[in-house]
């Protein structure tokens, strides 16, 4: 036997024997120690890593603010920022156009669009306008949900403020609807 075996015998041994002298409360405890070690350097360590890139990214975007100024460093001042959300909004000149995208909703679903409700109003301090199209709709019900989805996909600015269903029988497949949708669109330029 040459020596380095019986040394790694020896060592074996005696790792055997400190286990055993430790018992299961021993155990666990190495066990957790092992865990700690475990979550400190593939947990804890990363986290801090990242924390301290963060600090130093926040250091290096306020300085430039400080010596650039708002306008300047790349950050839209409020007034812009406002200005591109207003222009989100389609021109009162596109009603039309919009309602012309509701009908074809209600074609595409085979619904029957009765004669509608119309009315434009303005808030005050705001530039833009409410088109309110309150419709009454006559089809089934997964038409009626169709067709309300179809609209809220092609007209981004259109809100349902109102849906009403009724029914004259509980057997009846056909249904009365009346849809109120919000149109949102900006005063003309």
């Amino acid at each position: 036997m040459t020596s380095s075996a019986v040394r790694s015998g020896y060592l074996a041994w005696t790792f055997r024997r400190g286990l055993l002298r430790l018992g299961s409360s021993g155990l666990i405890g190495l066990a957790l120690i092992f865990s700690a070690l475990v979550v400190l350097l593939m947990v804890i360590q990363p986290a801090q890593q990242r924390a301290a890139a963060l600090d130093a990214e926040q250091a290096r975007l306020s300085s430039q603010l400080r010596t650039r100024g708002p306008q300047q460093s790349g950050f839209a001042g409020v007034r812009e920022q406002l200005a591109d959300f207003y222009a989100f909004f389609p021109s009162t000149q596109q009603i039309p156009e919009l309602l012309g995208k509701i009908q074809l909703a209600a074609r595409q679903q085979r619904l029957t669009l009765a004669e509608g409700d119309y009315k434009l109003s303005r808030d005050q301090g705001f530039p833009t306008q409410r088109y309110q199209a309150t419709l009454p709709v006559i089809g089934e019900y997964a038409q009626v949900r169709s067709f309300v989805n179809a609209v809220l996909d092609t007209v981004p600015n259109a809100a349902v403020d109102e849906l009403v269903l009724k029914r004259d029988d509980i057997g009846d497949r056909q249904l009365e609807a009346r849809v109120r949708f919000t149109l949102f669109v900006r005063l003309p330029r």
